[in-house]
């Protein structure tokens, strides 16, 4: 894939944002990050030039098979070896949640990332959620730009389905993706770094593939999530998206899949 300028790719995100500027505030979740599970890949400016093909394979789907969702990946393959961590790296959970795609570890701007908190992915993030809006929390509520959102958990990787309008147009994208807890002693914030393996139709609704950025995952109550984001690796902070858990009551209203309710 040629490579846009950073500018072009953070004005992408920055489109994503405006869509969903209902949700780019805290949603009164816990102010403690969470967990991610593995990556690699460049992240110079967001990208992820050094992305192989086993990051896009397939591979025998794992627990994910009780995700509760109609599913279009497969956990992927990883060619390669655990990195040998770097002195004081914090000991990591490897618990299995879900999907569980192997680490390698990952290099970006000449430095490599070797440290990762949760080989699992996050154990409170796990599931399907539903973008809602930040101010009511109110899952009956309609969003802005007839917009329509699906955010999967899976171990340790991402999985996002939506709809929305743009430029007068209804448009879809399903994002496929994996993501690994950094450590103090490899970067000081200790933010999740993302990696986006995949987006269908590619370049849409500001979701492009290769890409790397780094964000948190933040829970509450176990039926609400927040997910914060940078449009780039620890550049241009855009915000936070507001989620409810499908199958879930939020206020006393269910919280259903936003792909199967009119």
């Amino acid at each position: 894939m040629q490579r846009r300028s950073l500018q072009a790719r953070r004005g992408q995100h920055r489109r994503v944002a405006t869509a969903l500027l209902a949700l780019l505030v805290l949603a009164g979740c816990s102010e403690t990050p969470s967990g991610g599970g593995s990556a690699s890949g460049d992240a110079a400016g967001g990208g992820a030039s050094d992305t192989t093909a086993a990051d896009t394979s397939g591979g025998d789907v794992t627990a994910s098979d009780t995700i509760g969702v109609a599913k279009w990946w497969t956990c992927p393959s990883v060619s390669g070896s655990a990195p040998t961590r770097a002195a004081g790296c914090e000991a990591p959970d490897d618990g299995t949640y879900g999907c569980k795609r192997a680490f390698v570890g990952l290099s970006h701007a000449g430095t490599n990332y070797t440290c990762n908190r949760c080989l699992g992915g996050d154990p409170k993030a796990q599931g399907t959620w539903r973008a809602i809006a930040f101010d009511s929390e109110d899952p009956d509520k309609p969003l802005g730009n007839n917009l329509r959102e699906q955010l999967v958990i899976d171990g340790n990787t991402w999985h996002l389905h939506m709809r929305a309008e743009e430029d007068g147009k209804l448009q879809e994208v399903r994002v496929d993706g994996w993501y690994f807890c950094t450590d103090a002693v490899e970067l000081a914030s200790q933010r999740i770094v993302f990696v986006t393996t995949a987006a269908q139709p590619n370049d849409t609704l500001g979701w492009f593939s290769p890409d790397v950025f780094t964000g948190e995952l933040l829970t509450k109550d176990g039926n609400l999530l927040a997910w914060g984001m940078h449009a780039g690796f620890e550049v241009d902070w855009i915000g936070y998206r507001n989620y409810c858990k499908v199958g879930e009551l939020i206020g006393g209203k269910a919280c259903k899949d936003p792909f199967e309710t009119p």
